[in-house]
């Protein structure tokens, strides 16, 4: 979805904010002339690394007006309005690149552990033992049991109840 938005006006300025003019130059001067030869509009800056165009203008302007007019010349679908949040890109991967590298590692390592333990142990499990195993070496070094913080214990006290309940919370979900 296309979208411009009213980022910020105040009574001779008005600052308009779209994807649209992420780095794209030729649509950026389009608009810039566009504006500029409006009656009342002293003057126009486009700035393609954050998307967005100052306007310089009479006092009596209405941002709105000089919105829609915008929206007109780049093709944006929306106008939002100041102070709403424009809406969401269904062009916005479920992963990042990073994310997506990071699960192919851990599915890597995973797959390499069970198949040198014929399928005995797997990476969660080993990692599991692990903390466990570091917890276990810190009570003894320390000679006392630390409580752990209220952050983690209700943490920890939510991801017990999520797993314990998911298929609850999955029949909860398909009956909505």
């Amino acid at each position: 979805m296309t979208w411009i938005q009213i980022a910020h006006a105040i009574p001779g300025r008005t600052r308009l904010r779209s994807p649209l003019l992420r780095r794209n130059d030729p649509l950026g001067e389009e608009l810039a002339d566009e504006l500029a030869a409006i009656a009342g509009i002293d003057t126009v800056r486009v700035r393609p690394y954050t998307g967005s165009v100052v306007i310089d203008h009479a006092p009596g302007m209405p941002a709105g007006e000089l919105a829609e007019r915008a929206a007109m010349v780049i093709g944006a679908a929306t106008v939002v309005c100041l102070g709403e949040r424009p809406p969401l890109s269904e062009d916005v991967p479920a992963f990042s690149s990073l994310a997506k590298k990071i699960v192919a590692l851990t599915r890597e390592i995973d797959r390499d552990i069970r198949r040198a333990s014929d399928g005995s142990i797997d990476l969660g499990t080993l990692a599991t033992l692990g903390f466990v195993g570091a917890g276990a070496a810190q009570v003894v070094a320390s000679g006392r049991l630390q409580v752990p913080p209220w952050f983690n214990l209700a943490w920890w006290g939510l991801r017990t109840f999520v797993s314990a309940e998911q298929d609850e919370i999955a029949a909860a979900r398909s009956n909505r």
